[in-house]
């Protein structure tokens, strides 16, 4: 969650947005948790796993990157690093696509957390 949340702060200045969802937990945990440790994002609750299965979220976490019109344009199964130079490159790359539609497509996957 701390490098989302410094994705966050340096994407502040674009059109950017993070959303968070918890799954399968009860609200009150996870508000619990997020009063002691706050971040800059919305977090939805999926308590009944119905959005994890609508997107069929195999592995937690899951990060998907759409673009202006909703579509997944980038993924992850497992951890992203998302201070890695990497992350950054692609995600300026689908900002300067949308920005520019006769660029060429961006799909693929996000670089794994190396620890």
């Amino acid at each position: 969650m701390a490098g989302l949340a410094r994705l966050v702060a340096r994407m502040q200045d674009r059109p950017f947005a993070v959303l968070a969802i918890d799954i399968g937990e009860p609200e009150l945990r996870v508000r619990r948790f997020f009063e002691n440790a706050p971040v800059p994002f919305p977090i939805l609750l999926d308590e009944d796993r119905a959005t994890m299965k609508a997107w069929q979220v195999a592995v937690l976490p899951t990060s998907f990157v759409l673009d202006r019109s909703h579509r997944v344009r980038l993924y992850a199964g497992g951890p992203v690093d998302w201070d890695d130079p990497a992350a950054a490159h692609r995600l300026e790359s689908l900002e300067l696509e949308s920005q520019n539609p006769a660029s060429a497509p961006l799909d693929g996957t996000l670089p794994p957390l190396n620890d």
